[in-house]
């Protein structure tokens, strides 16, 4: 599979491929074997190059949130293809379709913006999630109409739990 993320401003290319047990991570023309261990939902044990990181990791639909060391970062990171069919679209045309909003990592429910049956516009707030002590509004990537909502305010939530789907 290959992926294109972003990190301080540069952008990536990450090619996956499964050998075996392990991995083979190609990241632009650096190439790395990657002996992965999920430990649970989110957190991970990676092995590169004979040393081991502890990593929770929570996939967006966009973004990737990477927990190591105690050091929060957040990569933008889209499958290629998926980038491609983006840029083909006309600047301000919103996405269509099956939206499915997820904890981008660990966190509390802070305020649900929304109701089932609720029609919403592309970048329209739909729920508030607080995760390491900051408030972050998730929102609408394209027009649809709120399907479910699958949390309560005041709740915790894992990280890559589905809270909201809009259709």
């Amino acid at each position: 599979m290959a992926f294109i993320a972003t990190y301080e401003g540069k952008e990536y290319k990450i090619e996956v491929t499964e050998k075996g047990s392990l991995f083979q991570v190609k990241i632009d023309e650096e190439l790395h074997e990657v002996d992965v261990l999920q430990v649970t939902e989110s957190l991970y044990s990676f092995l590169i190059g004979g040393r081991s990181y502890e990593t929770d990791v929570v996939g967006g639909e966009d973004s990737c949130s990477v927990l190591i060391g105690g050091e929060a970062f957040e990569v933008p990171i889209s499958e290629e293809r998926k980038l491609r069919l983006r840029a083909a679209l006309k600047p301000g045309e919103a996405r269509a379709g099956r939206q499915v909003i997820s904890a981008p990592m660990p966190g509390t429910i802070v305020k649900i913006l929304v109701a089932p049956g609720e029609t919403v516009k592309a970048g329209s707030g739909v729920i508030v999630v607080e995760a390491m002590k900051m408030q972050n509004e998730l929102k609408a990537t394209g027009p649809g109409t709120v399907k479910e909502i699958r949390v309560e305010e005041g709740r915790g939530v894992d990280g890559g739990a589905v809270l909201v789907v809009i259709e």
